[in-house]
């Protein structure tokens, strides 16, 4: 009799059972979710930690720096490199028309981690998201695109000094350069401007066209 009782029985308890083990399942699963999702958000809210000596001018520096103040490197972009001959803190170049674009970084921006993680921001944050075909017709008709595409970078790291822990000091030293090599043309000829201060015939750019 129990034999014909649990055959009636056992498509009953096998439902059961499998049910309750994909419940369990799911359960564990969201549990897993949450857990993970509650660690996410917690990680955005963590301060980061700044190594407390100043960054040793290498390539090992540049992608610790990419780390720390989570910079992403989008597609077209090559991974930025450390260049020991760069006189500037960064620059961008391309080749072609707005494509395969390129970031190197400079000895002058490793004077604390701030400034590495602020230049890397400022080249692949702004410079790497800018029309460098537009900016370049802008300047050859006069109309400033060097100016406002540097500037536009500059300020981005003025906004973003707090996520950087920029010094007073270094903040004033950005607005400064800023300043002084991409002027906001006042009462001046603007054609002038842009022949004598365009990013490709100052020496000291950060910016780089193709050449013509």
């Amino acid at each position: 009799m129990l034999f014909f009782y649990l055959q009636k029985k056992l498509p009953a308890l096998l439902i059961m059972t499998t049910t309750f083990m994909v419940l369990a399942s799911l359960f564990a699963a969201t549990q897993a979710l949450e857990r993970q999702g509650v660690k996410k958000e917690q990680a955005a809210y963590i301060p980061v930690t700044i190594p407390s000596s100043p960054p040793h001018p290498s390539q090992e520096s540049v992608d610790l720096a990419l780390k720390l103040f989570k910079i992403d490197v989008p597609h077209g972009i090559h991974h930025p490199v450390y260049d020991a001959s760069l006189s500037d803190r960064g620059i961008t170049s391309i080749n072609g028309f707005d494509k395969d674009r390129r970031v190197k970084i400079g000895p002058g921006a490793f004077t604390s981690w701030g400034m590495l993680g602020s230049t890397l921001a400022h080249e692949i944050e702004v410079h790497g998201k800018q029309n460098f075909s537009l900016i370049r017709f802008k300047d050859l008709i006069g109309l400033q695109g060097t100016v406002d595409a540097e500037r536009e970078a500059y300020l981005h790291e003025v906004k973003h000094s707090t996520r950087f822990g920029l010094t007073p000091m270094e903040i004033n030293s950005i607005v400064d350069t800023m300043n002084f090599y991409y002027p906001k043309p006042e009462g001046e000829d603007s054609l002038v401007l842009s022949q004598t201060k365009r990013g490709f015939l100052d020496p000291q750019r950060r910016f780089s066209h193709p050449a013509p």
